[in-house]
């Protein structure tokens, strides 16, 4: 066991760890194998040379911790947005947005604990682009830390449960008007300046057809992901070692996921989106970056370039310091409904030494 490092994990589980790990290392290694189906694939160098003063970007995130008691769910979410320039003559703007709730269930009402996980996910998209239009300003950039994609989901016509409540969200019924207005904000930050969405982590792959020949085997195909296979390439040398983009491609309303394909909806001007992966530096893997509308590769090495003197490092700094800031921790979160008296109501789990 790892008592030795104060980490109580069992030996059965470090050995169910191991063929996890090996598992995936062995996805990678299988990856390797499938040179003889590899297409080529196009990248773009952005500009790095700076040639005019750099846009004042926008940037967002949010983060939020859930705590499960005996008799009910407490969250919290804050959400920090930043007009972050480069100029002299300026200064960083930040607004916080927070909120926080409880569920309560119901004798009438029992749901799934991942509804509750949702609705908190919309309620945080909702701060970030709240917070993003009070201090846009004269920013022509907006960064966000998600696809574009991961902003438009949960759509659904399901009423919120009845024991759900949150400060300051009180106006919602159902899911669906969550989502509406997470849509109408971002359309109104599109009119305003250029929305970036930038995905450290993948939910969906649009490379697999351009970079996999017609023959290559189903069951291989549905192994990989966009990521898998561009690490591939950049391990054997198959992209630049300089700053670049990949060949764009454009998602329509019929290539959404579900239930965003079928909803009679007018999703434009969000959509149809392009869709790209971005190396800042040839170090670090590349992100996924989607923006609503159909950028031509002039345009968007144009625009992405932009932001490359906030980037060199390989991550938009912009989104690194809203993320830091807006960072909540479940021991800070504990710590705090400690001092403001949850320790009095109970959680279940006091015979085994957990207060909160």
């Amino acid at each position: 066991m790892f008592w030795c490092l104060k980490i109580p994990l069992h030996d059965g589980l470090i050995v169910e760890l191991s063929r996890t790990i090996n598992e995936l290392l062995r996805k990678v290694v299988t990856a390797d194998d499938l040179g003889r189906y590899v297409r080529e694939v196009y990248s773009y160098p952005l500009k790095t040379s700076q040639v005019s003063e750099p846009p004042d970007v926008v940037a967002s995130d949010s983060s939020r911790v859930i705590k499960k008691l005996s008799l009910a769910t407490v969250y919290a979410i804050q959400a920090v947005s930043a007009n972050i320039s480069l100029r002299e003559s300026k200064s960083c703007k930040f607004v916080i947005k927070c909120t926080s709730g409880y569920y309560i269930p119901t004798l009438s009402e029992v749901i799934p604990e991942e509804l509750v996980i949702r609705i908190t996910q919309l309620l945080s998209r909702i701060l970030e682009v709240d917070s993003v239009l009070e201090v846009i300003d004269s920013a022509e950039v907006a960064l966000f830390d998600g696809s574009l994609i991961s902003f438009l989901w949960g759509y659904s016509s399901r009423p919120l449960p009845k024991g759900f409540r949150s400060t300051g969200y009180s106006n919602f019924s159902n899911l669906r008007d969550v989502w509406y207005e997470i849509f109408r904000k971002i359309t109104e930050i599109v009119k305003l300046v250029k929305p970036l969405f930038i995905a450290k982590t993948l939910r969906r792959s649009y490379y697999i057809d351009i970079l996999l020949s017609e023959e290559t085997p189903k069951e291989i195909k549905s192994e990989v992901n966009d990521l898998i296979l561009i690490n591939m390439l950049r391990r054997f040398g198959k992209l630049p070692k300089q700053p670049y983009i990949l060949q764009p491609v454009y998602i329509t309303t019929d290539k959404l996921p579900k239930p965003l394909n079928s909803l009679n909806i007018n999703l434009s001007p969000l959509i149809p989106m392009t869709v790209t992966y971005v190396a800042f530096n040839h170090s670090t893997q590349p992100y996924q970056v989607s923006i609503p509308g159909v950028w031509g590769v002039d345009e968007l090495v144009d625009i992405i370039s932009s932001i490359y003197t906030y980037s060199h490092t390989g991550y938009p700094d912009p989104l690194r310091v809203v993320h830091s800031k807006s960072k909540l921790s479940t021991e800070e979160f504990k710590y705090v409904l400690y001092k403001l008296g949850l320790n009095s109501i109970p959680t279940g789990r006091e015979l085994l030494g957990e207060f909160l």
